[in-house]
């Protein structure tokens, strides 16, 4: 507690001693770039490769990875899509026939089935030699003044006279892109919903430290790959805001708290600044600010509107309302609920299982899980990630039951309004967590 409070006060100097709003980074959740009609359970087909680089099945992965990772759209697993569309000899290759659409959604019990195609995938790789700019000697020298970075005393001495000349330097030029045409199919309609290309071009040359074609591939797939997955999905943007100085506040206490992240902290400090201050809009931003950070969307709407009310006109004030009404206010999967209902095509009701799970693992070991404040979440809160086993029987390969076990503990560090993000406290097990984990409140 003492080392994180001289933290703090070290950032408050700074702070304070800083002119004009401080600038920080807020991550949040914003609605689909594009409107679709209503989906929560979702399947991705191999994609069309025409030019047989046997791209299809890895496209869909990487597009059902980014999907599954925003934690909005129960996907249907890839090997269950396959095992159906055998059984049933279906195909979705060449033409697409709403029938055989149709007929593919019913039997997975999906809303919506992505497919496409594969137009461009591919780097070259040449070598050429490029003019580049180098100083060098001319074998003149002239005397110049120094100073000693010690003593400060000035001192003369010779140097040699340098030009700047053109010389030859082989290059390695890396050129290509990526191109995905993507169709999301209404399962209801028999409908093609969204049809949208995506592309990614690349062109560098390099010296030295050249990236495989295998690396610049997959950041340009990635690329492509989010960019449907905006259109499509809510997903998370990080927005630079600022924070206002504030006479309530005099030491900035309140953004150095923010800038480390513990924007609870924050907001209280504000917050107790408004009982003194009521009038100041300055405050009343910030906790906007603070409460954004922590993805209670609707309490920073209301409180940038009282903001606005105090100083009308003002354009951080408007643009805050703007960003924020621009947010997603949806569903997600909710602790709340234990089961979902979905209808199929063929109008036979299905369950499916949304008990609260790991939607999301960070590179940090942060993890996301399906449950916020609306299920009563709280920073502090303690959980307890769970695994499974299947039991079967050796001989039949009959699952005889399902044996579970604790894998570790989290904390929650920051609620929204339908996940958490949290850190890990404890492992319990060898067994690394991973997306789909179950999660459970500690007794």
């Amino acid at each position: 507690m003492k080392k994180r409070l001289v933290l703090a006060l070290a950032a408050a100097t700074v702070v304070a001693a800083s002119c004009g709003p401080v600038l920080v980074t807020v991550r949040r959740l914003e609605r689909a770039n594009l409107s679709i009609p209503p989906a929560s359970r979702l399947a991705v087909t191999d994609f069309q490769d025409p030019a047989a680089r046997g791209m299809g099945p890895a496209i869909g992965n990487v597009l059902v990875s980014h999907l599954a990772s925003q934690g909005f759209y129960q996907m249907v697993e890839r090997d269950r899509i396959q095992a159906v569309m055998k059984e049933h000899a279906l195909n979705l290759t060449g033409a697409i026939d709403p029938a055989t659409v149709r007929e593919l959604g019913g039997l997975l019990g999906v809303d919506a089935i992505v497919t496409g195609e594969v137009l461009a995938y591919g780097v070259e790789t040449t070598r050429r030699t490029e003019m580049v700019e180098k100083k060098e000697g001319t074998g003149r020298y002239e005397e110049v003044e120094k100073k000693n970075i010690f003593t400060g005393k000035k001192y003369k001495t010779k140097q040699e006279i340098m030009r700047t000349a053109l010389v030859p330097e082989e290059r390695t030029v890396k050129s290509g892109g990526v191109s995905v045409s993507y169709r999301m199919i209404d399962i209801a309609s028999g409908q093609v919903v969204v049809s949208k290309t995506n592309s990614e071009s690349y062109n560098k040359s390099f010296k030295e430290n050249i990236p495989s074609d295998s690396e610049i591939l997959s950041k340009l797939l990635d690329k492509v790959t989010g960019a449907f997955v905006s259109d499509i999905s809510p997903h998370y943007v990080t927005v630079a805001k600022r924070l206002l100085s504030s006479k309530a506040d005099p030491k900035n206490m309140g953004a150095a708290y923010a800038r480390q992240g513990e924007w609870q902290r924050a907001v209280e400090i504000w917050q107790r600044g408004t009982v003194t201050a009521p009038g100041d809009a300055a405050l009343w931003h910030n906790i906007g600010v603070g409460f954004e950070a922590q993805g209670r969307i609707e309490q920073a709407e209301s409180t940038y509107n009282r903001a606005l009310a105090i100083d009308p006109g003002n354009r951080v004030f408007i643009e805050d309302i703007a960003q924020i009404r621009n947010a997603f206010r949806g569903s997600l999967p909710s602790g709340a609920q234990t089961m979902a209902t979905a209808e199929t095509a063929t109008g036979t009701a299905k369950t499916f299982d949304s008990t609260p799970k790991i939607v999301k693992i960070e590179p940090t070991g942060e993890v996301y899980i399906s449950i916020g404040s609306k299920a009563g979440v709280k920073p502090g809160d303690k959980m307890v990630v769970c695994g499974e086993k299947e039991i079967r029987n050796p001989d039949t390969g009959e699952v005889l039951g399902v044996d579970t076990f604790d894998k570790a503990e989290l904390i929650v560090t920051k609620v929204m309004d339908n996940i958490s993000l949290c850190k890990m406290s404890k492992a319990l097990s060898n067994n690394k967590m991973a997306v789909k984990d179950k999660v459970k409140p500690m007794k």
